[in-house]
């Protein structure tokens, strides 16, 4: 039995402090963020991304690739968090 390879995600950027900061806010307030894989297996290449805001799930009308995943899920972390964060404006 060989090795099965997956694909390879550019990270996410853990060492922005807005990322960390707009990402903990969100979920300690219910705003949830994930990647929904496009097709099975290990080599699927692009991600649907699927966001949940007061109980309302709404999925992405384009997917992502490999390179620009993780860029396009703190985006929308960033976006919730200025949006609904009033303490901080």
């Amino acid at each position: 039995m060989g090795v099965i390879k997956g694909v390879d995600c550019k990270p996410p950027n853990w060492g922005d402090p807005m990322n960390l900061k707009a990402y903990s806010w969100c979920i300690n307030h219910g705003v949830t963020i994930a990647a929904l894989a496009c097709a099975p297996g290990y080599k699927n290449r692009h991600w649907d991304v699927e966001v949940t805001v007061n109980g309302k799930t709404v999925i992405s009308p384009k997917s992502y690739g490999p390179n620009e995943l993780w860029d396009k899920v703190f985006e929308l972390y960033k976006f919730y968090y200025k949006k609904y964060n009033k303490d901080e404006g």
